[in-house]
C-alpha cells in the first residue's frame, strides 16, 4: 500500500504507543485471481447461453454475459472467504497486511467498503523469519509468502498496485533480514 498514513489513521485504535505502520499491503489467498477470473469466465458463457434462450439480440446477450460474469465474481468471493478460513483459519476473503515496527497486523477487509474491518490475528515482529515478494506475470499478481519461526508460512497474493515490494523492504529495513 502506498500511503500508509491513511491506513494509520484507519487502524490507530489498534496500535500501542509509539507504534507506527511501516509497510501494509491488501492480499487474497494464493491462486485466487486465476479462480476468478475461470468463474467469471464461466459466468459470462453461462449468461449468454441463458440469454439466447430469453431474448434475442446483442443487448440480451450483453446482459446476460454481465450478469453471468457478475455472479462468477461474486462465486469467487465465497470461495476465497471459505479458502482463507480453512488455510489461516480467518474469516474473510481479502485482509490487509499491515507492518509495524512492533508486529505484523491482519485486518479482514469490509465486504462492501474498502477499508478496515476488525483484527483477526497480530504476529511479533520477532515470530517472522521473512516476508518475500515474488516476481509478477504480466496480468498476475505477486506471489507474498510471510514465514514464521515455527515453520510455518502464509502464501498470499496481492494486486501490482498495491506495491507488496514495499512491505518486504520495510520488514528487511526493520529486523535487518
Amino acid at each position: 500500500m502506498a500511503n500508509t498514513d491513511d491506513l494509520a489513521a484507519s487502524i490507530g485504535r489498534y496500535l500501542k504507543k509509539n507504534e507506527k505502520v511501516i509497510g501494509a499491503t491488501r492480499a487474497a489467498p494464493r491462486n485466487g485471481v486465476r479462480i476468478t477470473s475461470g468463474l467469471a469466465g464461466v459466468g459470462a458463457a453461462a449468461g449468454y447461453l441463458l440469454s439466447t434462450f430469453i431474448g434475442e439480440g446483442a443487448l440480451a446477450a450483453a446482459i446476460g454475459g454481465g450478469l453471468g460474469a457478475a455472479v462468477g465474481v461474486s462465486i469467487a468471493t465465497v470461495v476465497a472467504y471459505f479458502r482463507m478460513r480453512k488455510i489461516l483459519g480467518i474469516r474473510a476473503a481479502v485482509v490487509t497486511l499491515a507492518l509495524t515496527n512492533r508486529r505484523l497486523l491482519m485486518f479482514r477487509q469490509s465486504w462492501f467498503a474498502n477499508r478496515v474491518a476488525e483484527l483477526v490475528r497480530e504476529f511479533p515482529i520477532e515470530d517472522i523469519t521473512s516476508i518475500v515478494v515474488g516476481k509478477a506475470g504480466l496480468i498476475s499478481p505477486y506471489p507474498v509468502t510471510v514465514a514464521l519461526d515455527n515453520g510455518t508460512a502464509m502464501e498470499f497474493e496481492a494486486p501490482k498496485i498495491e506495491r507488496p515490494g514495499l512491505l518486504a523492504d520495510a520488514f528487511r529495513e526493520t529486523t535487518g533480514g
